[in-house]
């Protein structure tokens, strides 16, 4: 018989440096790293990272694979465990598996709807276009950063009605040095220490107090239920199921959902749009009539298709969540090989984003891939942007329309251009893929008024 030490020696494994391993390659480019090693060393493969290794599923069948069987052979809990603990909780949505993740998922998906934001388009224009009034003209402004102020208070108003403005930078402190050192280990824990994040993460728990202290019941009646309102029904419901201390993960959620994610992807569009003159034109075009007749519905909304395009290029080749981590629950069979139970995995959900086969000429930007004629992310398992599987992206829907509102908004009413003119795009890695630091725009001019 087999011993699950011969079972994964069989396995081919990455050449890597010692002690190292793949740290390195793995921490600076997933996706460009994982791809290479699919093309050499087929669809399973093994990588290290210091003392920790990993067996990788890759290519449009490991995740044809992952889709019809995740939901049997493979559970989140272990990748996510540390940042419940960091708040806690025992469990939360994304680190919980099977019927209860069904559950909890069915009741927190109409705060991550994109009727969400579609219902409240006044609220979310506004907050877009008073930050855009603020910024000064022809003076460098940090890209990622001046997204995540419109995302994060979009999300935080619409879904725990609470603005986040005053305290984003508590915000994203809080957020990246935990997922940096809990999830993703990129960076030590040592830096949980420090008073600048102690502050920061006692600050995040105020938050989320307050959040739940203005939902009782008596002060929203009347008013429209909301993702938290959704949530603290739900624990006086069953309060064994979601009990107190796994309440603050799920409150907090809307501040956390689009810091490293609707906003980084935002982000990359924006740098494509100001890249590439000819698409930022069209963009405009279309974003002029989104606002031809006032303020703009669902309909018209859906209508954006150049813009649309540019943000599932912008998706494909810049992908945030490049692969999933999961912790096998049994012996698995896939592509010959057999991993044994406890094992963890990485899927590598985006490699087929970078192969030739799929996408000819994967490292060009090409918003004609996704025209009728063409169709290349309609074919079965190439195109994983949200993820796959029982746990795919929640507020896939609500990040689409939000990205297309705001770089739709954006466009309507500024003139943008890259600052420097010549920027060419770089990444921080950490924790999840976005523009560098380098990234700034610079408002040249106001091409409408905007009404305070």
């Amino acid at each position: 018989m087999k011993t699950a030490a011969q079972s994964l020696v069989q396995i081919p494994l990455a050449r890597g440096l010692p002690v190292l391993g793949n740290a390195l390659e793995l921490a600076n480019d997933v996706a460009g790293y994982l791809t290479a090693q699919y093309k050499q060393l087929g669809p399973v493969f093994r990588v290290r990272a210091l003392q920790r290794e990993m067996v990788v599923l890759a290519g449009v069948e490991a995740n044809l694979f992952y889709a019809q069987e995740g939901k049997n052979l493979f559970r989140s809990r272990d990748f996510w465990q540390e940042q419940d603990e960091e708040f806690g909780a025992k469990r939360s949505l994304i680190s919980m598996d099977g019927e209860d993740h069904v559950r909890l998922r069915k009741v927190q998906r109409p705060g991550y709807a994109r009727s969400a934001l579609l219902e409240n388009l006044p609220t979310a224009i506004s907050i877009i276009t008073q930050e855009i009034a603020g910024w000064p003209l022809s003076q460098p402004l940090p890209a990622l950063y001046s997204i995540q102020r419109i995302v994060t208070e979009q999300l935080s108003v619409i879904a725990a009605n609470h603005s986040a403005k005053e305290d984003l930078d508590t915000i994203i402190t809080a957020v990246r040095t935990i997922l940096a050192t809990r999830v993703t280990k990129q960076h030590p824990g040592v830096l949980r220490r420090l008073p600048g994040f102690r502050k920061a993460k006692a600050r995040f728990m105020e938050i989320g107090g307050e959040v739940i202290a203005s939902h009782s019941p008596s002060l929203r009646e009347g008013k429209q239920p909301d993702l938290v309102d959704a949530l603290l029904a739900l624990h006086r419901e069953d309060p064994d199921f979601l009990p107190a201390s796994d309440m603050m993960t799920a409150v907090l959620g809307p501040f956390i959902a689009g810091l490293d994610t609707v906003a980084s992807t935002t982000a990359f569009i924006l740098y494509a749009l100001l890249k590439y003159p000819d698409l930022a034109q069209q963009v405009t075009v279309e974003a002029d009539e989104l606002f031809a007749n006032g303020l703009p519905d669902a309909a018209a909304l859906r209508k954006m298709d150049v813009t649309h395009r540019v943000a599932l290029e912008a998706m494909r080749l810049w992908s945030i969540a490049p692969a999933l981590t999961r912790t096998t629950t049994q012996e698995v069979h896939f592509a010959g090989y057999t991993i044994p139970a406890n094992t963890d995995v990485i899927i590598a959900t985006t490699v087929p984003h970078h192969l030739a086969e799929y996408f000819p000429d994967p490292e060009q930007f090409d918003i004609e891939r996704y025209s009728a004629e063409r169709n290349e992310h309609r074919q079965p398992d190439a195109y994983a942007p949200f993820g796959l599987g029982p746990h795919t992206c929640l507020g896939q829907g609500l990040a689409e329309i939000q990205m297309t509102l705001v770089i739709a908004t954006l466009f309507h009413f500024a003139e943008l251009r890259l600052s420097p003119a010549n920027y060419e795009l770089g990444f921080d890695p950490v924790p999840t893929l976005s523009p560098d630091k380098n990234m700034r725009f610079t408002v040249t001019r106001l091409r409408h008024p905007i009404q305070s």
